[in-house]
């Protein structure tokens, strides 16, 4: 571990006095502190960029894994149903992570920036999973956002300023020019990430296909390719996953029972409900709660 990662592994360790994710003073900025390694679980990834300070995480999104140990990085610039676990941890040296959620805004601001400097990338089809060795820049800018979150009065007014200095060097980055398309207006790339943000707000609704092509301006054979090209799925199946995982956080986080749940995630059947929800979680929907109520099973991202 280098003195940069052990330096970032002290400051998240302290303001994480006990497993889980910890909240920081600056709004979409998190700790996490895990222990013990965990079974892999399906989860709902936030689009966000993480630095993994101690320990190890393994990402699954179609067969393939993404392992990302300390003094790396994961970034999803959208949100993903995927399959994760913590791979690495123990009680002498826990799991530590400092975890940025992505803001489209401060994203699309950062990246106008360096575009002036890289007109004319070309966009090729790319997965929205990125994991690369995070650069001594990066740390050093996590370091300082991380002491900021103990001073209450600095925090919201240099903070945000910080998360746009650990943008700026992933952007600029080896993964810069494939994340740069996510925020590049016109671009394939950024059409489907508006198409998967108006399917996670509008997720009670079904899946209109030609109409999420035609806002995208593609054919509906061209826009289903390009859709799979990065989450890996088919517009109706993200929208499954993403429906059937918010019921799961309903249940076990909320206290919702499973009717309640499938109503509330878009379902008008409470039997197709329990079917999918079996067929994907392994276990009936109450059963799956209670057993990740009694053993406590973290199921949000980490």
């Amino acid at each position: 571990m280098t003195d940069l990662q052990s330096d970032l592994a002290e400051i998240i360790h302290l303001f994480s006095p006990e497993d889980g994710l910890h909240e920081s003073l600056l709004s979409g900025t998190h700790c996490i502190k895990f222990s013990l390694p965990d079974s892999y679980t399906k989860r709902h990834w936030r689009a966000c960029f993480g630095i993994v300070a101690q320990g190890c995480k393994e990402i699954i999104l179609d067969r393939e894994v993404y392992r990302c140990d300390g003094g790396h990085y994961t970034a999803t610039p959208v949100d993903l149903p995927v399959t994760s676990r913590i791979f690495s941890a123990t009680p002498e040296k826990p799991f530590l992570s400092l975890l940025i959620d992505f803001d489209p805004l401060t994203l699309s601001e950062v990246a106008a920036q360096i575009e002036k400097d890289f007109p004319k990338e070309v966009e090729n089809p790319l997965r929205a999973v990125f994991v690369g060795k995070a650069s001594d820049k990066m740390l050093e800018a996590a370091i300082r956002l991380g002491k900021l979150f103990q001073v209450p009065e600095d925090a919201p007014v240099l903070g945000p300023l910080v998360v746009k200095e650990i943008l700026y060097h992933l952007l600029k980055g080896a993964d810069g020019p494939a994340l740069r398309q996510f925020v590049r207006s016109g671009s394939k790339t950024h059409k489907i990430s508006q198409a998967i943000y108006r399917l996670k707000s509008e997720l009670t609704d079904d899946v209109d296909v030609a109409a999420l092509a035609k806002a995208a301006k593609m054919s509906r054979s061209a826009f289903f390719k390009h859709f799979k090209e990065v989450t890996a799925m088919s517009p109706i199946q993200y929208q499954k996953r993403l429906r059937l995982l918010e019921a799961r956080h309903l249940m076990t986080d909320e206290g919702e029972t499973a009717e309640s749940s499938a109503f509330k995630v878009g379902y008008n059947s409470a039997s197709q409900f329990s079917r999918e929800y079996s067929r994907m979680f392994g276990n009936s929907p109450l059963r799956d709660a209670m057993k990740i109520k009694k053993t406590g099973h973290p199921i949000h991202q980490i």
